[in-house]
């Protein structure tokens, strides 16, 4: 009788010790990304009780937290930026620790995986572009959490080339082959950056 086992493909011995690699960086990555959020939800609830105190990483007047915290633009959705943040690397970092254990995930988790980190870093870009145009101050820890978004949004394509399903996994297995997932994520953060330099600093 053919068990459910059996009908599963064999992983390829080469490509396993990569995959785990890929799923270590997604976890390393989500989690700058949760402990960076996390810093950012208590700093925005300090400064709701007291807009007056400022922010711990008030800088200079071009680099601080206290006026990225207190704009609207930190709650667009309702609840803090920060927070769904944290909430999506937390789904992130479970992934990638199921596959740095040595774990398989199904192919459509994978692909909903890196839909979610592209989601995830196209809304940090809107943010990013309100923070320098608009706010006119650098947050630090969101630009921490824009490069953790970034990294995991690469691991995130890796895992779907070896282990997706579909169109999706021939996409991400055709950038995959020629680095240009890392290419892509390293231009969309130089943007990032030249967009903050040039709205703040310029």
């Amino acid at each position: 009788m053919t068990t459910i086992h059996d009908r599963l493909p064999e992983p390829d011995v080469d490509v396993v010790p990569s995959v785990r690699r890929w799923g270590t960086l997604m976890l390393g990555a989500s989690a700058v990304g949760i402990v960076s959020g996390s810093i950012t939800v208590m700093d925005k609830i300090a400064l709701l009780k007291d807009p007056t105190a400022g922010s711990f990483c008030d800088i200079s007047s071009t680099v601080g937290c206290s006026p990225v915290l207190l704009a609207w633009q930190s709650s667009v959705l309702g609840p803090p930026n920060a927070l769904l943040g944290v909430i999506m690397f937390a789904v992130l970092a479970t992934a990638g620790a199921v596959v740095a254990t040595g774990g398989r995930l199904v192919a459509g988790f994978h692909n909903a995986m890196l839909g979610l980190s592209v989601f995830f870093a196209l809304f940090l870009t809107w943010y990013m572009y309100e923070v320098a145009y608009s706010v006119g101050s650098l947050c630090p820890f969101c630009t921490v959490c824009a490069a953790a978004v970034l990294t995991t949004m690469v691991g995130a394509n890796r895992l779907v080339a070896a282990h997706g399903s579909g169109a999706v996994q021939r996409g991400a297995a055709g950038l995959a082959a020629g680095k240009w997932d890392v290419l892509i994520a390293l231009g969309w953060g130089a943007i990032i950056a030249a967009m903050l330099f040039a709205g703040i600093w310029l």
